[in-house]
C-alpha cells in the first residue's frame, strides 16, 4: 500500500463544472503546474470521465505550494 502525498499548500473548492485546468489558471495564473495538481490529487483520477472534465460543485482540490516562479518566454520587440 502506497503513503498518501503529503502536500502543503491551500485547499479550494471547484465550483459547478469547473474545469480542473480553470480552476488552476484561477489560483495560481498559470496551467504549466497541471501535472503537480493531479499528482497532490489521486481522488481526482478516480472520478468519471464526465465528472474530471467538467468537476462538481463541492469537489476538493489542493493546490500545492510552489517553489519556483513561471518561466516567461523572452519577448523581442525589436531585432
Amino acid at each position: 500500500m502506497s503513503t498518501p502525498l503529503k502536500v502543503q499548500g491551500l485547499r479550494l473548492t471547484a465550483r459547478e463544472g469547473e474545469m480542473l485546468d480553470a480552476l488552476v489558471w484561477r489560483h495560481y495564473g498559470r496551467v504549466d503546474v497541471l501535472p503537480l495538481v493531479l499528482e497532490a490529487n489521486r481522488q481526482l483520477a478516480r472520478l468519471p470521465v464526465a465528472q474530471m472534465l467538467r468537476l462538481p460543485a463541492g469537489t476538493p482540490v489542493q493546490m500545492p505550494a510552489l517553489n519556483d516562479k513561471p518561466v516567461l518566454p523572452l519577448l523581442r520587440i525589436w531585432s
